[in-house]
Order: C-alpha cells, then structure tokens, then sequence
C-alpha cells in the first residue's frame, strides 16, 4: 500500500477515537501524523506504570502494524526495562509481540492464525482502535500483567 494512504487512514481512523484516547489517558505521538510510524503511552491500572509502544502502520488498515515496546524517553526497543510483564509481550532479545494485534505476532510467529476467523486480521470498522483498546485491556487484567519487567 501507499504509505500516504496508510498515513491517511491511520490519522482518520485514529480522529474517529479522540474522544476515547482522551477518555484513556492515551498520548499519541507525533499527532497529527507525520508518517506510517507513532507512539501511543498507555498506563497500567493496575500499578500506574506507563508504557510507550511503537507502532508501524505502513499497510493500515490492510495489515496489523508492527509492535514494540520502547524506552518512554529515547524510544529505544532493546531495553527490557520498556516492556510490561504481561502475557503475549515478549522483551528483548526477542523484543516483540506474540498476539494477533501485531504484525509480528500474526504473520511471522503465527501465520496459521491468519486462516483462523478467531485470530485473523479484519480491517472492517476502526482497526487501530481494537489495537489499542486490545494493549490497554492486556495492561489492565492481573491475569496477564505481572509489573515492568526488570
């Protein structure tokens, strides 16, 4: 796809959602848009912590994007320190996400998921919303969020 397009639809998919990104807390960065890539910090209600994400829409809506948890600061990946203790999340060395919200997640670790109507990616409605509707719910449900990983 045009990453312009992807700009484009990400920023209006993401518009459509300013009511509920306030509601969140949610800071997404730059805004508006600047290209296929931004940050979205998001805070666990389970013990406050805040977390930054970097997003890569550059097939949006037609593909999830890329996923990783980066230093809030420096926007760095590789520290271990940026990414929750939560199910699905995997820091470094591997440093991705093993979920079906992420490129990573449902097209290298689990292509079989994309044959799965559970799991498949749908681009029909507000895709980026249910991205980070999906992130927030992972950082809030103590089944699943153990903390800042060490």
């Amino acid at each position: 796809m045009d990453p312009v397009q992807a700009r484009i639809n990400l920023q209006a998919d993401l518009e459509k959602i300013a009511d509920v990104i306030a509601e969140n807390g949610w800071r997404i960065e730059p805004w508006p848009l600047t290209s296929t890539t931004f940050f979205a910090t998001m805070r666990s209600a389970i013990d406050g912590e805040l977390y930054t994400m970097r997003l890569v829409g550059d097939d949006y809506p037609d593909l999830p994007p890329f996923i990783k948890c980066v230093t809030i600061d420096t926007h760095e990946p590789n520290d271990a320190k940026a990414w929750p203790s939560c199910q699905g999340f995997r820091p470094p060395p591997t440093a991705d996400l093993c979920l079906s919200i992420s490129r990573e997640g449902l097209m290298q670790l689990h292509p079989d998921w994309m044959k799965d109507r559970r799991y498949g990616w749908s681009s029909d409605g507000n895709p980026i919303w249910y991205v980070l509707h999906s992130l927030q719910d992972r950082l809030n449900d103590p089944s699943k969020y153990h903390g800042r990983n060490k």
